[in-house]
């Protein structure tokens, strides 16, 4: 039986090997497939539907490319930034709460935060219905619980030392949630070798020249910016002004908290709130166009190519490139990772489990070795 979740795909993760030949996926480009000769106000509706993780930016990039492809003004409205910081710190919400307290636990440690973790769920602004929102304040108190501090000054602190920060919190804070980075530090902190930070939508012609790589020869399991692999996630945004990228799986899960630390604020350009997260799209060519939105897990591209009269617009083309793609490209940091991790051993599911939670796959995930093959839990 075909189902969603078998037409994502599944990666295939072999510790221990080296490249190319420790990460295999069998996902499909099947945005192109499913969007052919379909009327352009539809598409959005559609790969919202098929990407059910990060829907929400899915219909937001689509809008956005095909928008761009037929020559009109592209660019998200009020209400569509606050849509996608919502539902952005939901992901983050999501993630830690849920799937972290299982994927993060390590040997002799006691889960005993996995209950906590549920329970501080319930009262999160950002899984409750919009009506009942009541604003920033109310993002601010819960995360505020979460962290021990203000989620203000636990910012400020990060960026001064990210890793001295991280450690010093998860030790010394009170919580569920210090306590699980405080676990899984030693084991998360052995250096990665990371890949280049992606960032081409911080200049046009960065963005045309990636367009120009799209196509019917693209290879969504490989993509490549400037001849080379790159990584993506919410160490590497637009308006992130760090030099260095984070050194560890650990510091990663870290970066992932300051995100949500952000878009709990108020509102600042290239800074808090509906002002950190970028998006945008550019016409690329006649009929074409390619559009980016920064997403939990990393930058989400799409680019669309339409024909027909202006009255009846249809899908002649369409790619998506997810922060999947790039993270688990067979060449890139994870895979470089895993050459170095044992395949079986105390510490072997510790160690995958960590790095998989840093760099956050939106599809489900086997382990293989020698002696068994495994799917360990994950969103």
């Amino acid at each position: 039986m075909t189902t969603l979740q078998t037409l994502a795909g599944t990666l295939r993760v072999r510790p221990g090997l080296r490249r190319p030949h420790n990460l295999a996926s069998d996902r499909r480009a099947l945005a192109g497939l499913l969007l052919a000769g379909r009327s352009a106000a539809e598409a959005p509706h559609l790969l919202a539907n098929l990407f059910t993780l990060c829907g929400h930016a899915h219909f937001l990039c689509a809008t956005l490319a095909l928008a761009a492809a037929q020559g009109q003004e592209a660019f998200a409205s009020a209400a569509q930034r606050r849509a996608l910081r919502r539902e952005t710190a939901r992901d983050h919400a999501l993630r830690i709460g849920l799937d972290w307290p299982v994927e993060l636990h390590v040997p002799g440690a006691m889960p005993a935060w996995a209950d906590s973790s549920r329970t501080s769920l319930l009262g999160c602004p950002w899984l409750a219905d919009g009506a009942r929102s009541k604003g920033d304040a109310e993002g601010i108190a819960w995360l505020a619980d979460l962290l021990g501090a203000s989620p203000a000054d636990w910012l400020v602190l990060w960026e001064r030392e990210p890793a001295e920060w991280l450690a010093q919190w998860s030790e010394r804070g009170r919580g569920w949630l210090p306590a699980l980075l405080h676990a899984s530090a030693a084991l998360g902190s052995r250096p990665l070798q990371p890949a280049a930070p992606l960032r081409p939508h911080g200049s046009p012609a960065e963005l045309r020249a990636l367009a120009d790589g799209l196509g019917a020869a693209f290879d969504a399991a490989a993509p490549t910016w400037r001849g080379r692999c790159a990584e993506t996630g919410t160490w590497t945004r637009l308006h992130d002004l760090r030099a260095d990228p984070p050194a560890s799986a650990w510091e990663r899960l870290g970066a992932r908290i300051a995100d949500l630390a952000r878009l709990s604020l108020p509102d600042t350009p290239g800074r808090a709130g509906t002002g950190w997260l970028a998006t945008g799209a550019l016409q690329t060519g006649t009929g074409e166009g390619l559009a980016w939105v920064e997403t939990a897990r990393g930058l989400l591209i799409h680019r669309a190519r339409i024909e027909g009269p202006p009255a009846d617009r249809r899908v002649a083309g369409y790619d998506v490139v997810a922060p999947t793609d790039w993270n688990f490209h067979p060449l890139g940091a994870v895979a470089h990772a895993l050459e170095r991790m044992p395949a079986e051993g105390r510490e072997a599911g510790p160690l995958l489990r960590i790095l998989m939670a840093a760099y956050d796959p939106c599809v489900r995930f086997t382990v293989e070795s020698r002696t068994a093959t495994a799917e360990l839990p994950h969103a």
